[in-house]
């Protein structure tokens, strides 16, 4: 059996795809049906764990959506940075 590297927080969280938060997205909107159904059926320990799996769910995507976010504006500020430095360098050529 193959062993895997021990990986960080944030080495796991640098895998992870948009497509990986489309599909847990989706995996929410699921879940919210459930706890629809759930309620509407008045089955209260189905909706009871249904809601606690919602929320876990719901904090994930919302974490996962943010650091996205965010390392998307890094990356708009760094490419600002390096063309700011391009112009400069362009003028100090002339």
């Amino acid at each position: 059996m193959e062993r895997r590297p021990n990986l960080s927080g944030n080495q796991i969280a640098a895998t992870i795809r948009e497509e990986d938060l489309e599909e847990l997205e989706g995996f929410e909107k699921s879940l919210e049906d459930l706890v629809h159904k759930a309620r509407e059926d008045g089955r209260v320990f189905m909706l009871q764990e249904y809601t606690v799996i919602l929320a876990n769910v719901s904090a994930k995507c919302h974490k996962i959506r943010g650091r996205f976010k965010r390392d998307n504006m890094a990356f708009i500020r760094k490419e600002g940075k390096r063309l700011k430095e391009e112009a400069r360098g362009q003028s100090e050529d002339e």
